[in-house]
């Protein structure tokens, strides 16, 4: 039997080429026509190989250790990374212990220091995560931090301008130098004067109830696209401009004949333009219109009016979370049929307590009075939820699901229980970026 030894010269290359962070030569295996010697001299080169690795990979990283040293990798360093979709998140951390990280338009602060004489310790989500970092022996101005909590690695390079610009940011949610914590995002977005742009999906299941015959039976669909465009404010605060633009599948009508299931329309577009900001304090305020535009493409399911009337938003945010109330009233102004008025109260309140880890007890349902009925004039939902805010993709996403109980409504034909599942994706407003 013939061996072909330099074949087996470039596949053991191949092999175990692969275990070693750096090129480290393999000699040539020289012709041989006897199998012993041939066999002993591969695996004589082989364990050199091996032995050779292990010691090159040993001497790659060293800890950087020492006040001095620590000081000198990290304060006054701006790391960057961007995300997969090209977000750009930022940090800066001075030398005084301060610090701030950038994502989508939004500062988030940053404290940090330095424990013992090998670690760099940022303030996260409340708390101090720490890191140790090692330099690279055989590249200059290459560095990683290893996560204490996770045991997450990620690399960064140091260029002369002081710039760090890392790799890939691990997806684990507790944050980093150069990344946030789901708890952080989790906390902005549930603020609804942060300025943060949002393309809404809400996608809601509703059941009715009432004496009308079969009342009890109807049930109805229900996705409304609402999209946040923010307005930074030189002078501080926002200008929000929401739509909220519903699709109707399948929506109970009530007529002389019983119930038509209209569908698949879209219904009335409601909309609100406000100003709203928060106080050092964590005080929410704000206000604004808020208004209906008559887009329903089936007569039964809008009035065929255009509505309009104030806005006021009023609130507090804490490490506690956040508790908003938005107060608005609405009349005709325009359209319609004769003897038909809009004349309505609206009362949206938004509740977000933290759970940990991007979690939140949630919900936002919408208390309403109208004034144009004779009785149940009320229409009162108890609602909770839960939220979950991570990074996906390079992207933060929020997903929440809510429940509502009607305890209050039109005795005739009025909703009773109701479902609704968001997807709201967040993307950075072009028009805020920070220049």
């Amino acid at each position: 039997m013939r061996f072909d030894d330099t074949r087996i010269g470039e596949v053991t290359r191949k092999i175990f080429g692969s275990i070693c962070l750096f090129p480290v030569t393999l000699p040539p295996i020289r012709s041989s026509t006897r199998f012993v010697q041939l066999s002993r001299f591969t695996l004589g080169s082989l364990f050199l190989y091996v032995m050779n690795c292990v010691s090159a990979n040993a001497q790659t990283w060293e800890p950087v250790t020492g006040d001095d040293e620590l000081r000198m990798v990290f304060a006054d360093t701006i790391f960057e990374t961007t995300l997969s979709e090209g977000t750009v998140v930022t940090a800066r951390y001075n030398a005084d212990g301060t610090g701030e990280v950038t994502m989508v338009g939004q500062t988030f602060p940053r404290e940090w220091r330095i424990d013992g004489d090998d670690l760099v310790c940022i303030k996260i989500s409340g708390r101090f995560d720490c890191f140790r970092l090692e330099k690279n022996t055989s590249k200059d101005n290459e560095y990683r931090g290893t996560n204490l909590s996770t045991g997450e690695v990620v690399v960064f390079e140091v260029s002369s301008q002081g710039v760090a610009r890392t790799g890939p940011v691990p997806a684990s949610g507790v944050g980093g130098a150069a990344a946030l914590s789901d708890e952080e995002l989790a906390a902005k977005l549930a603020n609804p004067t942060v300025p943060v742009m949002t393309i809404g999906n809400n996608f809601d299941y509703v059941a009715f109830k009432g004496d009308l015959s079969e009342a009890n039976d109807q049930d109805a669909f229900r996705y409304t696209f609402q999209t946040v465009f923010p307005f930074k404010l030189r002078q501080g605060g926002s200008v929000f401009f929401r739509p909220a633009i519903p699709v109707l599948f399948n929506d109970p009508v009530p007529g002389a004949g019983g119930f038509d299931s209209v569908g698949v329309d879209l219904g009335d577009t409601g909309f609100d333009f406000s100003y709203g900001t928060t106080t050092d304090s964590g005080l929410i305020w704000g206000g604004g219109l808020v208004g209906t535009l008559p887009t329903a493409t089936d007569d039964a399911l809008g009035k065929d009016q255009w509505a309009l009337g104030p806005e006021l938003l009023l609130g507090q945010i804490g490490d506690w979370g956040v508790l908003t109330a938005i107060l608005s009233h609405q009349w005709d102004i325009s359209g319609g049929d004769p003897g038909v008025e809009t004349n309505l109260t609206s009362l949206n309140y938004i509740y977000a307590f933290p759970m940990g880890n991007g979690w939140q007890f949630s919900a936002a349902p919408a208390i309403t009075y109208d004034h144009t009925r004779p009785t149940d004039k009320l229409t009162l939902p108890l609602g909770i939820g839960v939220a979950k805010t991570t990074t996906l993709g390079g992207r933060i996403w929020k997903f929440q699901i809510q429940y509502w109980n009607y305890v209050k409504g039109s005795a005739a034909f009025s909703p009773e229980h109701q479902i609704r599942i968001s997807i709201n994706p967040v993307i950075e407003a072009p028009w805020n970026r920070r220049k």
